[in-house]
Formats: structure tokens, sequence, C-alpha cells
């Protein structure tokens, strides 16, 4: 007993068709699309990872920014005092040093 080959109802029996390729086909094209899945699910996982990695580490550097910022805040506050401190000390340095240059070598405490 032959077996017919099946015929292909939409070009009116006039052609054959090799049924096990087109089955063979089409899982070879469902096996590369699933690797095709495979790769890019473990792509996104990877770029999640990495985004992770990324936000931590901005957060720490915010962190950082911040202290530092904060440090450099007291510390100008801190330059602007001195600074006026210093400009106070000058101001009664030069003072008596005038009133020497003007009394001789006696002190400003012994003239009063």
């Amino acid at each position: 007993m032959a077996t017919q080959n099946p015929q292909n109802p939409f070009d009116g029996g006039n052609s054959p068709i090799d049924i096990w390729s087109l089955v063979r086909n089409l899982f070879a094209r469902e096996q590369y699309h699933l690797q095709q899945i495979s790769r890019l699910e473990h792509a996104l996982s990877n770029a999640g990872i990495k985004n992770h990695h990324e936000r931590t580490a901005y957060n720490s550097l915010q962190q950082q920014y911040n202290k530092l910022n904060q440090t450099y805040a007291l510390l100008y506050e801190q330059h602007g005092i001195l600074k006026d401190e210093l400009e106070a000390l000058k101001s009664e340095f030069y003072f008596e040093l005038e009133q020497r240059s003007k009394y001789g070598t006696r002190r400003v405490e012994e003239i009063a």
C-alpha cells in the first residue's frame, strides 16, 4: 500500500506538501524565538541589576555631596567670622602702633 502525500487545499490539489518539513521549520523558528526571548530576558535582568547599582551609587554620591556641602557652608561661615576677627585685631594693632609712635616707646596704658 503506497502512502499518499497530502495535497495543498489552496492550490487545487496540484502540489504535494511536505508536512514534516513544515513541522521541523515551525519548531526551528519557535526554538529561535525562545532563544531570542531568553536573551532579551537575560539582558533585561542585567539592565535591572545595573540600574539598581547605578541608583545605589547615585544615592551614595548624593549623600556625600550633601555632607560636603554642609561642611563647606560651616567652613565658609567660620571663615567669615575669623576674617572679621582678624580685621578687628589688625585695627587694634595698628591703633596701638600709631599710639606708640605718637607717644614714643611708652605703653598706651601708661599714658591713660
